[in-house]
């Protein structure tokens, strides 16, 4: 299956352990490598005046991609957070995906 992140990005996050709606997807990872996807960002709990921290979810805890749903499994107490920030040169990163990263 070939979609692009236009596509991607409109689909809704809902999470099969819980049966709630996660939000659209915000963005999706690479390995730095080029070896493939390491998962997907979706949009967490705003609060004011903290910084925004959206869910990664790893690939292999996401189930199916639908027509307009990404069905995933996943413990919310037990996801990492990725803070949206931006590096010295005025580029956005993700900050927080740990050893998905490496």
């Amino acid at each position: 299956m070939e979609l692009s992140y236009t596509e991607l990005r409109c689909k809704e996050i809902v999470n099969l352990l819980s049966g709630a709606k996660m939000g659209k997807l915000v963005d999706v990872i690479f390995a730095a490598d080029g070896s493939g996807v390491l998962g997907i960002v979706a949009p967490g709990q705003r609060k004011l005046f903290k910084p925004q921290e959206d869910i990664f979810i790893p690939w292999k805890n996401i189930k199916k991609i639908g027509s307009d749903v990404i069905l995933v499994e996943i413990v919310l107490s037990e996801v990492t957070s990725v803070v949206r920030g931006k590096d010295p040169d005025g580029s956005v990163c993700d900050k927080g995906c740990g050893d998905f990263l490496r």
